[in-house]
């Protein structure tokens, strides 16, 4: 109350501070086919007794839908690659994505940047795309994402302990795929919207 009254009456400092990249962003995130670009980024939940459960996503650029996730107290890049290896069962069964057709779109963390987990992604014929530092914007569906994610779930929740959270994680997850439509998916779920077009 003070502070919005100090902000009235013009009593604040100015601060003159620009963080990130100043730089507009004119690029597409989103694709018009299925598996062709996939994003990922990582997330924080603070749960009531103070202790803070990370949680990795990787999200299809044309669907929007969660297709893995890997939740913890600490994020590696060996979760990473668990996640992307069981993403790529999902979609694509015991077969590897034709080469030069699936980009993988991450931050810059080092749980990405890691060698072994470029490695693998490029044995599993995937393209390595990292944003540039400091550019969340350049990731945005991912950000997107991770507003959602926490107003429409997390914090409607329990969030007694990361024990508790952990459990609702694929509740959460199966729900924002099955029964959230999507403005950009012609108010279809992520999961109608896949389906709608792999049949087209």
């Amino acid at each position: 109350m003070v502070h919005r009254y100090m902000k009235e009456e013009g009593l604040l400092i100015t601060r003159h501070r620009t963080r990130g990249s100043s730089r507009s962003h004119t690029g597409q995130i989103a694709v018009e086919t299925p598996n062709t670009r996939w994003a990922s980024d990582i997330t924080s939940i603070k749960c009531w007794n103070g202790e803070k459960l990370r949680v990795a996503f990787l999200l299809d650029c044309c669907d929007r839908s969660i297709i893995a996730w890997k939740a913890g107290k600490h994020m590696q890049a060996v979760d990473i690659e668990l996640m992307v290896q069981e993403a790529l069962h999902i979609r694509f069964g015991e077969s590897l994505p034709e080469p030069d057709t699936l980009q993988f779109l991450h931050g810059n963390g080092p749980e990405f940047i890691e060698k072994k987990l470029r490695a693998s992604l490029k044995s599993w014929n995937i393209i390595d795309c990292n944003t540039p530092t400091y550019s969340p914007q350049s990731n945005g569906m991912c950000e997107a994402f991770n507003a959602t994610f926490k107003r429409d779930y997390v914090y409607e929740s329990c969030l007694d302990n990361p024990k508790t959270v952990h459990r609702q994680i694929q509740k959460w997850m199966n729900e924002y795929n099955t029964y959230a439509p999507h403005s950009a998916l012609e108010m279809k779920t992520p999961n109608e919207f896949y389906n709608f077009k792999i049949a087209a």
